[in-house]
């Protein structure tokens, strides 16, 4: 199997696949998401799962062959690792703080968020909101800061947000712990789009600095 440590059983449903790392899952994903259109494929850090509708005692097997095929588009025919950008304003209100914290002034950490290339780990917490993770090479230590000790009841719906070595956008507006740098015009969820997440599993994010 391609960079995975095991696939197994998860009830009588599902198939639970756990990988070496981030890069691996991200690449059984795309073999699993390109050759089983027909499955919901869904993904943690370091597992992917593969779903039946109903009990299937042939799907292990049929995970186990598809892990050997080629990556390619998924069934709804978004290409999986897609590139995005996201037009940011550097001037949350945590920005100054956060940059402390990670050995930097406010626009040296600007400079390494948006210089950094960010990889959609997984989805999760929300509808729409993507934990990103830092791609080789790192443009600053993320892992130096961790989440609020004080998390805020409301996080505004765009806000940029960094905390525990990843980068991630607030879809909607909600409780949440992350450090606040920023702000987007982007809209994450929207239930009126055809796909509605803007972002997916294995997709890669560049952050682009608007005026401030």
């Amino acid at each position: 199997m391609t960079r995975a440590a095991a696939a197994a059983w998860f009830g009588d449903r599902a198939i639970l696949v756990t990988c070496e790392d981030v890069d691996g899952r991200a690449e059984v994903y795309r073999q699993l998401k390109s050759a089983l259109p027909d499955r919901r494929v869904r993904c943690g850090m370091r597992t992917v799962m593969v779903e039946s509708a109903a009990p299937d005692g042939g799907l292990l097997n049929e995970v186990s062959a598809a892990l050997a095929s080629p990556s390619g588009t998924s069934a709804a025919g978004r290409e999986v690792g897609q590139q995005i950008e996201i037009d940011v304003h550097y001037d949350g209100p945590d920005l100054a703080e956060a940059a402390q914290a990670l050995g930097l002034d406010v626009d040296a950490l600007v400079q390494a968020h948006t210089a950094q290339a960010w990889l959609v780990a997984m989805m999760g917490f929300a509808p729409g909101f993507g934990y990103l993770m830092p791609d080789i090479p790192l443009r600053a230590d993320w892992s130096r800061l961790p989440r609020r000790a004080d998390p805020r009841v409301v996080v505004p719906p765009g806000s940029v947000a960094i905390a525990a070595g990843m980068s991630a956008v607030y879809p909607a507006s909600m409780p949440g712990g992350w450090h606040l740098i920023g702000r987007t015009d982007a809209v994450l969820f929207d239930v009126g789009r055809s796909i509605p997440a803007l972002l997916a599993p294995d997709d890669r994010i560049r952050f682009r600095e608007s005026a401030r």
